[in-house]
């Protein structure tokens, strides 16, 4: 159910291909990515698994609890099996997968090199946290003696195969590294927000050579979904730190689209042309908000947006007057509501 809701919610914002970095595997739960495959299948929306893991406890030394870990063997036996079950290969794919141990400080350096290691055996991406917060760049100093960046480096992870989520805290020899190698970098201004992580150096990125993409981060850092939400924060984020005439709202949808098709390794998404996928995302300008407005683009991003009309993946129509065909919203939302209690203790 919580897959349908976050998955419906960036469909409903104009999201044509998610990427989640599901990495909690609590004992009992075997089934995880399988139910995310079904879910996405069900609503025609493209996606990018990541087999996440965690093994490094809070009892050795790291964040996560020990009912939240995986031996290493685990770990590896099942990436390669998602990999061969679900990973489609090719233009057009609607499933890929990726594997993702979570970050530096949940996972030992033995699983970040074998992981590297298998996901050029199976020729798919990586993905990790990196560089999040000033507490990371100290922990890794302290258990590596090494900074975020020269960790990636030391475990076989500096290349164009790995994306990174966050990617706050790098100094300018780092970026430049980091644009190198072409290493992408999910940017998560909402999140950052929020949480007051600081912000992500998008325009030293880029200049470097480092695909930037734009994500919604989840409901476990911040309470919404939404891309064209994402997109408005992303854009004033970055204005407030490098001036209204760097900064316009053809660089946020460009992260949105191109950049985050880049990070993924994906050059058949994430552009309107010739050749590309018909993934298409339609939005009307007929509420009071966007009275006036002059760029109907720019109105999107500058009046807030936050609902798509119709949303097409593949040449299907997946979203329809602002619906999702089939899907029962009300009580979608009623169920979820009563789960949530649950998990709470509420009820």
């Amino acid at each position: 159910m919580a897959v349908r809701v976050a998955l419906a919610e960036l469909l409903l914002s104009g999201c044509t291909t998610a990427a989640d970095h599901h990495y909690v595997y609590p004992k009992g739960l075997t089934d995880g990515l399988d139910i995310q495959v079904a879910e996405a299948s069900k609503l025609g929306i493209r996606m990018h698994l990541t087999r996440g893991s965690m093994n490094l406890s809070e009892k050795d030394g790291g964040l996560p609890p020990e009912s939240v870990v995986q031996d290493k063997d685990t770990i590896l036996a099942d990436s390669e099996a998602v990999v061969r079950k679900f990973h489609q290969h090719g233009e057009g794919a609607m499933t890929q997968v990726a594997l993702a141990p979570c970050s530096p400080f949940s996972v030992t350096t033995d699983i970040m090199e074998e992981t590297a290691v298998l996901a050029e055996k199976l020729n798919v991406r990586l993905h990790t946290h990196l560089a999040e917060t000033e507490d990371e760049n100290n922990f890794c100093l302290s258990l590596y003696n090494c900074r975020p960046v020269d960790y990636l480096e030391n475990v076989g992870w500096m290349s164009n195969r790995t994306w990174l989520a966050h990617g706050i805290h790098f100094n300018d020899d780092e970026i430049i590294r980091l644009g190198k190698a072409g290493v992408g970098i999910a940017h998560c201004p909402s999140s950052n927000h929020l949480l007051a992580s600081g912000h992500c150096l998008v325009p030293e990125l880029e200049k470097a050579g480092a695909p930037v993409g734009l994500a919604v981060d989840g409901s476990a850092s911040q309470d919404c979904s939404n891309l064209m939400q994402e997109i408005r924060q992303a854009f004033f984020l970055q204005r407030i730190n490098y001036g209204a005439a760097n900064i316009t709202h053809f660089d946020a949808f460009r992260w949105a689209t191109e950049g985050s098709a880049a990070c993924l390794g994906r050059g058949d998404i994430g552009k309107f042309a010739v050749g590309k996928q018909a993934d298409i995302a339609m939005f009307k300008l007929d509420e009071l908000r966007f009275s006036g407005a002059g760029d109907p683009l720019a109105a999107l991003v500058l009046c807030g947006a936050h609902k798509a009309d119709r949303v097409m993946i593949a040449g299907k129509w997946v979203v329809e007057d602002g619906q999702v065909p089939g899907l029962d919203i009300p009580s979608l939302i009623s169920q979820h509501h009563g789960e949530a209690l649950k998990l709470q203790g509420l009820i």
